[in-house]
């Protein structure tokens, strides 16, 4: 603990330092270097190039402003091969090898310090994950698994009532509320989210990750227990739109997946052995892919035997559905009722029996 609260207190001295209005990036990489340099920002689920450099004797230089400081990427060459560092108005150095980017020695800015601090918080927890992980996979009974996983979800709890202390102890730096978006919003549900949103510093209202995290809140408040369920028409593999309003008069599970994603073709049994208990007592499903590629969704539907509506745009995660219903992970289901109104939100296949059983009979 206290390890902790050092690192608290580096991040407050490291976040509030002085400001410049510009910044000037002069990198130097060892070995054997390509041509150019790409500084970059990772945006709406894409990387957005905004400036090149030549390498001149494995040196590259950026130069340049920010309203706020950022987390870019710094792409090196054709590869993808990234230096992943904050951005923000000073001058800032980096020095690597081409063979060990993710090494990269990076001084001069005050939030990489930070978050440096930051990430030194979660090394025990990551490294108690990983031999978990490794134990995981290695089981071959489900029991073992089972246990496993359950040591793993609380290692993740512990992990991230510490990230909240650290969010709660530095609500005016830049990092909290990224760190909530990338550490934290996949677990938060409203109240938790709204109450670690609110406790940020006002001054950070209008930077990016600020307006995300309110957004998110929006999303969820709509997304409550007994509020209708957000409207939507998809098409499906025949290409015929398929409404949302088309189920009602049944109880209706929207499910969010992929052909790609191991844990949602794990769940498909437990859905598809729910799907037949109760189709024909006022229940049915509509599977909504987070695919790209047509042939392996239609491939996946076809081997794990989804015998429901299925639809997609086949735009990854930037399908609209998804992003109506604040889907961040998969798999997710919601369970919609006969009037068109939620019942829950992120329901667990295990919890379907027993919710239909009640509901349904």
């Amino acid at each position: 603990m206290n390890k902790l609260i050092i690192l608290f207190l580096l991040a407050l001295v490291a976040c509030n330092a002085p400001k410049s209005d510009r910044f000037q990036i002069d990198g130097k990489i060892a070995g054997r270097t390509p041509t150019k340099a790409y500084l970059q920002l990772y945006e709406d689920g894409d990387f957005k190039t905004i400036d090149s450099s030549d390498f001149i004797n494995g040196e590259f230089k950026f130069k340049g402003s920010v309203e706020f400081p950022d987390n870019y990427f710094i792409k090196i060459g054709q590869e993808r091969s990234f230096i992943n560092l904050f951005i923000e108005n000073s001058n800032i150095k980096i020095t690597a090898h081409i063979d060990s980017l993710g090494e990269a020695l990076i001084t001069g800015s005050k939030v990489q310090d930070a978050y440096n601090a930051f990430k030194e918080i979660k090394k025990p927890f990551e490294s108690e994950f990983e031999t978990l992980y490794t134990q995981y996979k290695a089981a071959e009974d489900k029991k073992t698994k089972d246990l496993l996983e359950a040591k793993i979800d609380s290692i993740d709890a512990v992990k991230n009532e510490y990230i909240k202390q650290w969010i709660m102890s530095n609500n005016a730096s830049v990092l909290a509320p990224y760190i909530v978006k990338r550490e934290l919003i996949y677990y938060l549900e409203l109240e938790e989210l709204e109450s670690l949103t609110n406790s940020i510093s006002p001054e950070l209202s209008d930077y990016k990750y600020t307006q995300e995290l309110f957004k998110r809140v929006e999303v969820l408040r709509s997304l409550q227990p007994g509020m209708p369920a957000p409207e939507f028409t998809q098409i499906n593999p025949e290409g015929e739109p398929i409404n949302l309003s088309d189920f009602k008069g049944k109880y209706l599970l929207v499910d969010f997946w992929a052909s790609w994603c191991g844990p949602c073709r794990r769940a498909n049994p437990t859905i598809v052995a729910m799907h037949n208990k109760y189709k024909n007592k006022g229940f049915t499903i509509l599977g909504v892919s987070m695919d790209k590629n047509r042939e392996k969704w239609l491939q996946a539907i076809e081997d794990d035997k989804l015998h429901w509506s299925q639809v997609s745009t086949l735009e990854g995660w930037a399908n609209p559905v998804g992003k109506l219903y604040g889907v961040n992970s998969i798999p997710h289901a919601i369970l919609i009722d006969a009037e068109g109104n939620i019942v829950k939100r992120g329901i667990h296949p295990n919890e379907l029996d027993e919710i239909l059983s009640r509901l349904l009979n």
